[in-house]
């Protein structure tokens, strides 16, 4: 990432790689001169340079240093901090927090998958002090996991964070955040840390509701009915979790404009879903024009796009100074979230019927649409649903659209099943109404 940002933007950012291995700074220095570019080694923090040679002088500037990261975020103030640890982020979320400007972004990437999906539970109570079972969403659950960390650590700095977008594949988790600071936004942050209730017979979920009191029926909070019609204990207390916005609408269509000018093209598939997914809708329209305000300016050999007018935040004299910034940031933040994306997603493999052929996704998702519910794919499950239906009329859609598949006996169970889900459905219909 950091020979990226060199790359592109050359001397007008100053980019840092750190790593404590020796071998690797040694991969970073041949990784740097294979893309001409010019390396300051800083083994010490009062350390020289090493020697400029001829012709050095114009290329691109990149610092390399060998140091612990704990240390360097300590003593040096950034903008912009990627932490790519190996397995988990948590043992550098304090010292990333400690001096970070306003307004600055932290990036975490977390390679611990075994504990973030669930498959060593003990290590992720260990790591992230969160109580997690393998669910159809584990992957989300891991990505809301994480920004608890994130959004604790910066908390302890009395700093907020902006969720700018959470991805979760196969083998990370990466989160980017934007960093607020002031009590009140390290207030309203731990706000939205909160615990989730998990049915664990119909995987219905939904976040507890703030407050203090002990309730003597938390079922209640559920929108299923399983704990009346079971034995027994049928839920679980997942958490704490973030209950947050995971993504950032105008972060995610900037970065969709910037991927298109630099002809970015192996992550604008990636994008596009995910501005689908901010917005909880199948609706693939993206705006990627150039705002009025910006000119054109050449460095490096790249066109890069810059505002005449002050942006979000601007640098001078190495000092943040901030024309509204906070209160600009508080306004989008409270409208973006009177329109937040669904929590969760369900399965619709996970919910099929037996015996039944489910109907094309994209069919399903307008039906669900013409239903009155907000809609949209997801990134963490390709056959994954976002929607703010309730589980049960998720269920009766998907069943209402579903063909049998006429194969003798197993058409005759199969109608009896969908006559039994149908008879649920009502029956709970009709205890909702009375």
């Amino acid at each position: 990432m950091g020979l990226q940002w060199a790359k592109h933007l050359g001397n007008s950012v100053k980019v840092t790689i750190n790593d404590y291995n020796e071998n690797s700074v040694t991969m970073i220095r041949e990784n740097c001169h294979l893309n001409k570019m010019k390396v300051v080694m800083n083994f010490e923090e009062d350390d020289c340079d090493e020697v400029m040679e001829e012709g050095e002088e114009n290329l691109p500037t990149i610092e390399v240093t060998k140091m612990d990261a704990n240390v360097i975020m300590h003593l040096r103030a950034f903008d912009f901090i990627h932490l790519d640890p190996f397995g988990s982020s948590v043992n550098y979320l304090d010292a990333a927090f400690r001096n970070i400007r306003n307004l600055g972004i932290v990036s975490v990437t977390s390679t611990d998958t075994s504990s973030l999906y669930s498959k060593a539970q003990h290590v992720a109570q260990r790591h992230y002090g969160c109580n997690i079972i393998r669910t159809e969403y584990y992957k989300e659950l891991a990505a809301r996991m994480v920004l608890a960390a994130v959004a604790r650590a910066a908390a302890r700095c009395n700093k907020g964070i902006e969720v700018l977008f959470a991805v979760a594949l196969e083998h990370f988790v990466l989160v980017q955040v934007r960093v607020l600071r002031g009590p009140s936004s390290a207030d309203d942050t731990v706000k939205k840390i909160r615990y989730l209730i998990h049915c664990q017979w119909c995987e219905e979920r939904i976040f507890k509701r703030e407050g203090n009191m002990i309730e003597d029926n938390p079922y209640w909070q559920l929108p299923c009915n399983c704990h009346n019609q079971m034995t027994g204990k049928t839920a679980v207390e997942l958490g704490p979790l973030w209950s947050g916005s995971l993504f950032s609408t105008g972060f995610l269509r900037r970065m969709l404009f910037e991927a298109v000018q630099y002809g970015l093209e192996d992550i604008q598939a990636l994008l596009k879903t995910l501005i689908c997914e901010a917005e909880c809708t199948t609706l693939k329209q993206f705006s990627i024009h150039a705002p009025s305000s910006q000119s054109k300016q050449e460095e490096c050999g790249v066109f890069i796009k810059t505002s005449d007018a002050a942006a979000d935040y601007y640098i001078v004299h190495e000092k943040r100074k901030s024309v509204d910034v906070n209160q600009n940031g508080a306004k989008r933040q409270k409208l973006e979230s009177n329109a937040e994306q669904p929590a969760f997603y369900y399965n619709v493999h996970r919910h099929s019927i037996k015996g039944m052929n489910m109907p094309k996704l994209n069919k399903f998702l307008q039906s669900l649409f013409e239903a009155g519910y907000r809609v949209s794919r997801t990134h963490f499950d390709p056959m994954g649903v976002r929607t703010n239906a309730p589980l049960m009329q998720f269920k009766s859609i998907l069943v209402k659209y579903s063909l049998p598949t006429y194969t003798g006996g197993q058409a005759d169970g199969s109608l009896q099943a969908v006559e039994d889900v149908q008879a649920g459905t009502e029956g709970d219909f009709a205890e909702e109404s009375i």
